[in-house]
């Protein structure tokens, strides 16, 4: 690794911690009504997509293109869809082992399914693959970015996936060990965003497999309280 290239990454992680941890400030002080429509989460989520596009529209030199603002070489093929799949088997075996329906709900603070969709499964799937693979992901590749071929492990790739990983710390305080399985589902999920991500120049895949795994962590539960009524 080059000294530029060291630098740009120090920088690109400096700049998204900053943005994650004055997001969870903001909304630690926000403090939304649990009992509102609206989570505490919408607040984090909103500083968050904010700053992140504050901050690429700002950035000296490049275009909102080049932080995956396009749809890149990206073409939609339904096999993308089965990324949904990793997550439900491991929901739906903890939901027959536990007999709970609606762990979803219990895990988010939040009361209704609609509260999920819109609120998990689209808005933080958007917020936070701005953030990660947008401005993080874009800012450690640098000015090499688009210059080489995608590689499996490349540093922007395993940066990105390890700092979404690490946003999910903060399920120690509220799960304790047990959070050990969201934090490596996370990384997991990271790691393939921004793999889309490199190969196709594209937020919109990243995005897609950001839903696709919160969408299989919530939807095995949802079926089986249908059916259990």
């Amino acid at each position: 690794m080059t000294r530029r290239l060291f630098i740009e990454a120090v920088r690109g992680i400096a700049v998204a911690a900053a943005v994650a941890l004055g997001a969870l400030y903001l909304g630690w002080l926000a403090k939304l009504p649990e009992s509102g429509f609206v989570p505490g989460s919408f607040v984090t989520h909103s500083v968050m997509l904010v700053a992140s596009v504050g901050i690429i529209r700002m950035w000296p030199g490049r275009r909102f293109a080049d932080f995956g603002f396009t749809w890149g070489t990206y073409r939609f093929r339904p096999r993308i869809l089965l990324w949904a799949l990793p997550t439900a088997v491991l929901s739906l075996a903890g939901a027959l082992a536990s007999g709970k329906s609606e762990s979803g709900s219990a895990v988010t603070g939040m009361q209704s399914h609609l509260q999920l969709v819109l609120f998990v499964w689209i808005y933080a799937s958007v917020c936070e693959e701005v953030l990660t693979r947008g401005l993080l992901q874009t800012l450690v590749a640098g000015t090499n970015e688009g210059r080489r071929a995608p590689a499996r492990f490349s540093m922007p790739v395993v940066v990105s996936a390890l700092f979404f990983g690490a946003m999910h710390l903060v399920l120690l305080g509220r799960m304790g060990p047990a959070a050990a399985v969201p934090i490596v589902l996370a990384t997991l999920l990271g790691y393939l965003a921004a793999r889309y991500r490199e190969a196709t120049g594209s937020l919109i895949p990243a995005i897609m497999v950001h839903a696709l795994f919160n969408i299989g962590g919530m939807l095995p539960g949802w079926i089986i309280g249908l059916f259990g009524r």
